[in-house]
């Protein structure tokens, strides 16, 4: 009984620190976030598109924080293509020691290449369509909700789906939805 008491004795410091919660600080005023997404979206005008977005983000306040991030869409079979880069904000209205729910907002700005077709040699009997490239700068709104679910003291992983809301430069129209899966590293 003796020896059971001493190994309880022993054990019980260990068992208790291993349960206790260590508060690790994440989202807080001062912390920079460094990550990369990619996803895949869908505009009526584009059609798919698959996405990369680096991005860095300082957060002013606790749970808020201004984000400058880049873009570049690959559109579609046609090789159509989109960088650009803006900034957006992001309020974290839930968060639990490692999970976060977050709306965002933000503008973006950027240039587009867009295959397009015309009618060229046109005879009153005949012609034939010509592909050529037409190049257009654009700005854009978006808004969206999203999850971010924090792996340690530094990596998060996020998720987002967003609405981009633009004005239709030509034919092409800027409109369009996505989802972006990403990884953080918290620098600071």
């Amino acid at each position: 009984m003796k020896n059971y008491l001493l190994i309880v004795s022993l054990l019980f410091p260990v068992c208790s620190w291993a349960q206790s919660g260590i508060e690790i600080p994440w989202l807080n005023q001062g912390q920079v976030q460094v990550g990369v997404g990619v996803g895949a979206g869908w505009g009526s005008d584009v059609g798919g598109f698959l996405r990369a977005t680096p991005y860095a983000q300082y957060f002013l306040k606790d749970g808020w924080a201004l984000r400058a991030e880049g873009r570049y869409n690959y559109n579609g079979p046609g090789g159509d293509q989109y960088i650009g880069a803006g900034l957006a904000t992001q309020y974290h209205f839930l968060r639990t020691k490692r999970f976060s729910a977050f709306a965002q907002a933000g503008y973006f700005y950027g240039k587009t290449d867009y295959g397009l077709y015309r009618t060229v040699d046109l005879t009153p009997t005949s012609g034939r369509l010509e592909r050529y490239r037409e190049q257009f700068n654009y700005g854009m709104f978006n808004l969206g909700l999203g999850v971010q679910y924090q792996l340690g003291s530094r990596w998060s992983i996020n998720a987002l789906a967003e609405k981009n809301m633009g004005q239709k430069v030509g034919r092409i129209g800027a409109d369009s939805y996505n989802t972006t899966l990403g990884i953080g590293f918290r620098i600071k």
